[in-house]
């Protein structure tokens, strides 16, 4: 561990104007953007277009790539560059489809062809459906047909006579007549006379003779019998020779096209599926009958509609779902972005059409979703979106860990139930995916799912900042050529560069840092554009950069501006002069949507006797957050260390934030806490002139804070609504000065001595400043020099002690 070193005297830094944003070698920038080339490549990222460079390259199982980058830093445009870079050598992409499963219709088959083979595919199942339509029935209409019915039926019609004759020939010879009747047959018996026997007549005659009738009549019910088995089986060979005729008819017809199709499509699997469909043609042979012009023409008209819409669900079997389709002629793999990456636009879902009141599907109601699309590519896909559903998250997690993709039906739980629901055959996926976050999305999303590493195995994370150096400064210039041209914007001069720069600095935060949030860097150019052109300019000059900015700040600064009048109202007390007792003016920033601001907090204690040592009044009422209440702690180990080392530290200081009523937290303000303890002890005054900001460790050193550019920016706004007076100023961190890029009033104002920053590496150094009185080092013996400040603190400790040991030795 770093040994502390005892603490020398030393005094905080007034900083020099042109330390308070970033230097500029304005010989590095161009007379203006006319001779610049556009950028034509993303700069300052070379970590993470690697490292998406190795996922994109590597074929292992889980690589899929995850970028992590702010909004406008280039992660998307250099996802795309690389993907398609990528995608340029990688295989094409294959075609899908699916197709009627003719022995379990709910589970359609997927199948895979070659790129733009789906395609042809679907247009040689639309010819042969075509050719179901329209040449099947015209073959049964034409007159060969007929003809050749004919010469079937002939034989078999003179059979089926002949049958008939032998029987009632039979009949006839035993006394009976055979009648043919809509019922049947129907056998009558005779007279002598060859006369039917009436039922009268017959229950007249002997009973000898009526019993001999009957006899004769048994043996003609057998002739019959046997006469309508004969019948029947000429009847079926007359069936079976018909459909041996129509399916011969049928063949012609689709053969030669089912066998161009065989040959054509049975290298990819698919010569089962073509025989299937021959086949159930030739089932459906009847039904196909029905819709011939003559057959169509003796149905009601309500009864023609009804067929028709019969026929063209059975054609739709014999057609293609083309699930995706890779152009022909095209190269690489397929490159997919999905923007709206919703349930079923990823993984694709099932149409359903009402029918009769209840809802049914095919095979052909299959759509894809990105996956498909991007099946045997790359998918890319921005994380907040994807979470936005819920099951578009799960869903895309479980076909990168199955390889598969399944589309489901998934219908709303207030429609019907659908009558036909589908369990389509699932698509192996090779496709790998490209998520996009923010690094706070992107760090949660880690840490709460467990299979997010084990999915994004590649993690490349966009820096927000590059350094500003000659190459930096030279890729932002040609990135504000670019815009220009893509917007058709007018030149950018040399100083209004240099202020596109300073605003770069200062969305990194750090003076020698530039900001890689181009989308922000691109707003900012063609709101200065807009500038110009209204004023007529014929480049962008300083001017509208500034007034770009100011138009910004003001949109921005209702917030700021309400707090600040309620300041200058005296609503809220903060002094900016003067010097006050037991009272400091720390700095707090707030957050308004993209917008931070700073403004000054008065913080106030009060000391005295007893054994409590420092009263955050906010951690006592759980109004301070956990960083606050450490930072308490931290200024009791201070004053622990330096001045309670001989004895313990028997006082009480309430310390506050006055007129807050939000959380507090944070230790940016322990520097202003400890300065106000001090003195409230000490009995000193503090300047209200001087605001402070900073955060302190037990051994008092200041150590950096966030915002302290926007913090400077707040105490000089109120300082400058009443007035600048010359001594006011802020105490910032040493180590914060890099991070200043402060505007350019408050620049100004420092360079004309009508505003002060100051530099402070130790608590003692502001101290110092703030009481015009010297903090004090310790001597041989451990005392401090009469008249400092800590000498002040000893001598108020050793009162503070020994009132409370009277009280205790009179208690």
């Amino acid at each position: 561990m770093e040994s502390v070193e005892p603490r020398q005297g030393g005094q905080a830094v007034e900083l020099h104007h042109e330390r308070l944003r970033a230097a500029l070698d304005l010989a590095l920038l161009p007379e203006s953007t006319a001779g610049v080339a556009p950028l034509d490549r993303l700069t300052g990222q070379d970590r993470a277009q690697e490292a998406i460079a190795f996922g994109l390259g590597i074929a292992a199982e889980g690589y899929n790539v995850a970028i992590s980058g702010l909004p406008g830093s280039g992660r998307t445009t250099a996802a795309h560059q690389l993907v398609n870079a990528a995608a340029a050598g990688a295989p094409r992409g294959r075609d899908w489809v699916y197709l009627h499963n003719f022995t379990d219709p709910a589970h359609p088959r997927a199948a895979a062809l070659p790129a733009g083979l789906g395609a042809r595919l679907q247009r040689d199942l639309a010819r042969l459906a075509e050719a179901c339509r329209k040449e099947i029935p015209q073959a049964f209409e034409s007159d060969s047909y007929q003809e050749r019915v004919k010469e079937v039926l002939e034989p078999l019609d003179k059979a089926r006579e002949k049958t008939v004759d032998d029987m009632q020939r039979a009949a006839s010879s035993q006394g009976f007549a055979v009648n043919l009747t809509p019922m049947g047959f129907v056998m009558v018996p005779l007279g002598r006379d060859g006369r039917p026997l009436t039922p009268e007549v017959l229950s007249g005659l002997p009973q000898d003779l009526r019993e001999q009738i009957e006899k004769r009549g048994e043996f003609v019910e057998g002739l019959i019998e046997q006469a309508m088995r004969d019948l029947r089986k000429i009847d079926a060979s007359a069936r079976e020779a018909v459909t041996r005729l129509d399916e011969d008819v049928a063949r012609f017809v689709v053969a030669h096209i089912i066998e161009e199709l065989t040959e054509r499509y049975g290298p990819y699997d698919l010569g089962a599926h073509l025989k299937s469909i021959q086949d159930d043609i030739m089932a459906n042979l009847a039904q196909l009958k029905q819709l011939t012009q003559v057959a169509l023409s003796q149905l009601p008209a309500h009864l023609i509609a009804e067929v028709t819409a019969e026929r063209e669900a059975l054609l739709r079997r014999y057609g293609v779902n083309l699930l995706v389709s890779q152009s022909e002629g095209g190269q690489g793999a397929p490159v997919v972005e999905e923007r709206n990456p919703t349930y079923h636009n990823l993984l694709g879902r099932i149409d359903y059409e009402a029918h009769f009141g209840s809802l049914t599907t095919d095979f052909s109601h299959i759509r894809p979703g990105a996956l498909h699309r991007a099946n045997g590519g790359y998918l890319l896909l921005q994380l907040e979106d994807v979470l936005f559903d819920p099951r578009a998250w799960l869903m895309l997690k479980r076909t990168l860990k199955t390889r598969e993709l399944r589309v489901e039906g998934i219908g709303d739980l207030l429609t019907p139930m659908p009558a036909v629901n589908l369990s389509p055959e699932g698509v192996p996926f090779a496709g790998k995916v490209v998520l996009i976050g923010e690094p706070l999305t992107m760090a949660l999303v880690e840490m709460l799912d467990p299979e997010f590493g084990r999915l994004f195995k590649v993690r490349a994370d966009f820096e927000p900042d590059a350094p500003l150096d000659s190459e930096g400064i030279g890729a932002q210039v040609q990135f504000v050529r670019r815009i220009a041209d893509e917007c058709g914007m007018r030149p950018y001069t040399r100083d209004a560069l240099a202020e596109l720069l300073r605003f770069s600095t200062r969305l990194a935060g750090r003076q020698d840092r530039l900001s890689t949030r181009f989308g922000e860097i691109s707003d900012l150019c063609q709101e200065a554009a807009h500038l110009a052109s209204s004023n007529g300019s014929a480049t962008i000059d300083l001017a509208h950069v500034l007034s770009a900015l100011e138009g910004r700040r003001g949109r921005a600064s209702m917030i700021p501006d309400r707090l600040r009048e309620m300041i200058i109202e005296g609503v809220r007390r903060v002094e900016t002069e003067g010097l006050v007792a037991g009272q400091v003016n720390g700095l707090a920033v707030y957050q308004v949507g993209a917008h931070a601001f700073g403004t000054p907090m008065r913080i106030s204690c009060q000391t005295g006797v007893g054994r409590r040592g420092v009263i955050a009044i906010e951690r006592e009422v759980e109004r301070s957050g956990a960083i606050h209440s450490k930072g308490v702690l931290v200024l009791n180990g201070y004053l622990t260390g330096t001045f309670g080392r001989e004895r313990p530290l028997t006082f009480t200081a309430s310390l506050t934030f006055e007129q807050s009523y939000d959380e507090v937290e944070g230790d940016s303000a322990s520097c202003a806490e400890l300065i106000v303890i001090l003195c409230a002890l000490a009995g000193l005054p503090i300047r209200q002139d001087i605001a402070v900001t900073g955060s302190v460790d037990q051994f008092g050193r200041i150590q950096a804070v966030g915002g302290v550019t926007e913090k400077v920016e707040g105490f000089f706004d109120v300082c400058a609504a009443r007035g600048l007076t010359g001594t006011q100023g802020v105490v910032i961190p040493a180590p914060n000065v890099v991070h200043l890029t402060l505007r350019p009033d408050v620049v100004d104002a420092v360079r004309e001595g009508r505003f002060h920053i100051w530099a402070a590496d130790r608590a003692e150094e502001a101290i110092e400043l703030l009481t015009g009185v010297p903090a004090g080092v310790q001597d041989g013996l451990g005392n401090y020099p009469v008249g400092t400040v800590f000498q002040q603190v000893t001598v108020a400790l050793e009162e503070l002690s020994a009132a409370v040991e009277q009280k205790d030795e009179s208690a």
